[in-house]
C-alpha cells in the first residue's frame, strides 16, 4: 500500500513540474515575440515618420518607455520561471527525503512482520501444546465414559440375571464380556495410576534436587557471610552497612611469621595455618563471634556485629582465652611429631565502628573504623602467647577477668595508651 501511494505521489508531482516549466518557458516566449514585433513596427514606424514633428518623437519615445517596461516584464519572467526551476529543484530534495523516510518505513515494516511471523510461530507452538493437553483430557473422558458404561453394564447385567434365569448361555456369555470390560477398565486404571505415581514420584525427585540445590547455596553464603546479612542480600539484592557503637574486635598474629614461612613449604605453611585457624573458627563459633577475615597470617574477629550485644567484650577475651589452651595444645602435638610450632600475639580493642557489605561483586562482610586500627596496635604491642587488651576494653571486663596492668605503652600513630595482660577468668 505504501509503494502505490509513493507512486502515485511521484506522478502527480512530476505533472506538476512539468506544467510549471511549460507555462513558465511559453509565458516568456510570448514576451519575446511580441517584443520583438513590437520593436520591428517602432523600427517601421520611424523610418516613415523621421520627417514627422515633435509630437511624433514624443510619441516614438513614449513607444520606447512601453518596450522598456516589456523588456523589464521579460526579466521579471525570467526570474520567475528561474525561481520556478528553484523550487522544482527544492521539491525534488523533499520528495528524495521522502522517498528515504519510506524506505526506513518499509524497513520497520518488515521487521514488524518478521517479529510478527515469530510471534505466530510461537502461538502455533502453544496450540500444539493445548492441542496435546485436551487431547489427554479426552483420553481421561474416554476412561470415565467407560467407567459409566461399565456401570450401566452391571446394571443390565442384574436385570439380566432376574429375567432370564433359563438362559444359561447367554448369561455366560455375558460372564465373559463382562469379565474382558472389567479387565480391560483395570488394565487402563491401573495405568492411569501407574503414569500418575510417576509423575508424582519425577517431581519429588525434582523438589528435592532444588531444596538441596538451595540448601547448597544457603549453606555456602553463610560460609561467607553473617546469616542476617544473606537474607538481606537475597531479599533487596544489596546491604547497608551498619553503625555499632560498641563493639570488641580481636587481633591474632604469628610471631616471627617471616621467620618460620623461610623455614617451611608453601604446603606445610598453609597445613599449619589451616590446623590453627580451624581451631579458632570452633572457638568463635561457639561464642558467636563472628569471623571477619584472614589476612595471610593474622586472623580478625569480632564480638557484637552483626547483631548487637552488651556483653560482647566478655565473650571474646573469653575466646581468646581459649584460643591461647588451643595453641598451647597445638604446640605440644606439633612438637611431638616434628612439626615446627606457631606463637601468637593476640590484641583486642572496644569501641565504635562500622560494619557491612560494599560493593556489588565478591562480597565479603568487613569492619572499618579507628576500633580496627587500634585493635590492630593491640596485637603489635602484645607478647607471644598472651592477650593484650586496651584501657577502654579492661574498663569492660575487669570485674570477671584477671588482669596485670602494663602501663602506658607507645603504640604507632597512638601515642601512649594504657594496656593489660589478661592471665585468667575469676572464678
Amino acid at each position: 500500500m505504501n509503494k502505490k501511494l509513493l507512486s502515485v505521489f511521484i506522478i502527480q508531482f512530476s505533472f506538476f513540474v512539468l506544467f510549471a516549466q511549460t507555462t513558465s518557458e511559453a509565458k516568456a516566449k510570448q514576451l519575446e515575440q511580441l517584443r520583438l514585433l513590437k520593436q520591428q513596427q517602432m523600427e517601421e514606424q520611424k523610418m516613415q515618420n523621421e520627417w514627422h514633428n515633435q509630437d511624433a518623437q514624443q510619441e516614438i519615445k513614449k513607444q520606447s518607455q512601453e518596450l522598456q517596461q516589456k523588456n523589464f516584464e521579460i526579466v521579471a519572467s525570467k526570474q520567475e520561471t528561474q525561481k520556478a526551476q528553484q523550487d522544482v529543484l527544492r521539491a525534488k530534495q523533499a520528495l528524495e527525503a521522502k522517498m528515504r523516510e519510506l524506505e526506513y518505513t518499509q524497513v520497520l515494516i518488515d521487521s514488524a512482520k518478521a517479529q510478527l511471523a515469530s510471534t505466530r510461530s510461537q502461538l502455533t507452538e502453544t496450540e500444539l501444546v493445548n492441542k496435546r493437553i485436551k487431547e489427554e483430557l479426552q483420553h481421561q473422558e474416554d476412561s470415565v465414559t467407560m467407567l459409566k458404561q461399565e456401570q450401566e453394564f452391571q446394571d443390565l447385567k442384574l436385570k439380566s440375571q432376574q429375567t432370564e434365569l433359563d438362559g444359561q448361555k447367554q448369561k455366560n456369555q455375558l460372564y465373559i464380556i463382562a469379565a474382558a470390560l472389567a479387565l480391560s477398565l483395570l488394565v487402563v486404571l491401573f495405568a492411569l495410576l501407574f503414569t500418575r505415581q510417576k509423575a508424582l514420584k519425577e517431581l519429588a525427585e525434582k523438589n528435592k534436587v532444588i531444596q538441596e540445590e538451595k540448601k547448597r547455596s544457603d549453606d555456602l553464603l553463610l560460609n561467607i557471610l553473617p546469616e542476617e546479612i544473606m537474607h538481606e542480600l537475597k531479599a533487596h539484592g544489596k546491604t547497608t552497612a551498619r553503625n555499632y557503637s560498641k563493639a570488641t574486635v580481636l587481633f591474632a598474629d604469628i610471631k616471627d611469621f617471616t621467620t618460620i614461612s623461610e623455614q617451611l613449604s608453601p604446603d606445610d605453611l598453609i597445613e599449619g595455618l589451616d590446623a590453627y585457624f580451624e581451631r579458632f573458627d570452633i572457638v568463635i563459633e561457639k561464642y558467636d563471634i563472628e569471623k571477619i577475615k584472614t589476612i595471610g597470617d593474622a586472623y580478625v574477629c569480632a564480638g557484637g556485629v552483626p547483631t548487637k550485644s552488651e556483653g560482647n567484650p566478655h565473650i571474646v577475651v573469653q575466646a581468646a582465652i581459649e584460643f591461647i589452651y588451643e595453641i598451647d595444645k597445638l604446640r605440644r602435638e606439633r612438637t611431638a611429631v616434628g612439626k615446627i610450632p606457631f606463637e601468637f600475639r593476640i590484641g583486642i580493642h572496644t569501641g565504635q565502628l562500622v560494619a557491612g557489605v560494599i560493593g556489588i561483586r565478591k562480597f565479603a562482610y568487613d569492619i572499618w573504623g579507628d576500633t580496627v586500627n587500634m585493635a590492630a596496635r593491640m596485637q603489635q604491642a602484645s607478647e607471644a602467647g598472651k592477650i593484650n587488651v586496651s584501657g577502654a576494653t579492661y574498663e569492660l571486663v575487669k570485674d570477671k577477668f584477671v588482669c596485670i596492668y602494663r602501663g602506658k605503652i607507645e603504640a604507632k600513630n597512638k601515642g601512649e595508651i594504657d594496656m593489660y595482660f589478661v592471665t585468667k577468668a575469676i572464678a
